[in-house]
């Protein structure tokens, strides 16, 4: 399955893609993950999302050290969201 977004991004099964928790600020640590897209669609969770299985998360804690809490499972990334989306919030690495 494939999918577009507002933005025209194209993003296919077997893509990877960078979805952030959070916008980018200054003085604060991004936070994201990545992972290689394996469902497009209305999933199970009941919206328009992408599934992936995680390969990379940013998340830290205060004193800057790692969680690594998302790696190696299945989370779902809303395609669009109502609240504070902005362009870029899924980026799609396949396709830089």
């Amino acid at each position: 399955m494939m999918t577009t977004t507002e933005t025209q991004m194209i993003v296919k099964n077997g893509d990877v893609i960078r979805a952030y928790d959070f916008k980018p600020m200054v003085g604060r640590p991004d936070c994201y993950v990545e992972g290689k897209v394996i469902d497009i669609g209305l999933l199970k969770c009941g919206y328009d999302a992408y599934l992936i299985e995680v390969t990379y998360d940013s998340w830290m804690f205060a004193d800057g050290s790692k969680i690594q809490g998302r790696v190696s499972k299945e989370v779902f990334v809303p395609i669009e969201v109502d609240f504070n989306d902005y362009p870029g919030r899924v980026m799609n690495l396949s396709r830089i």
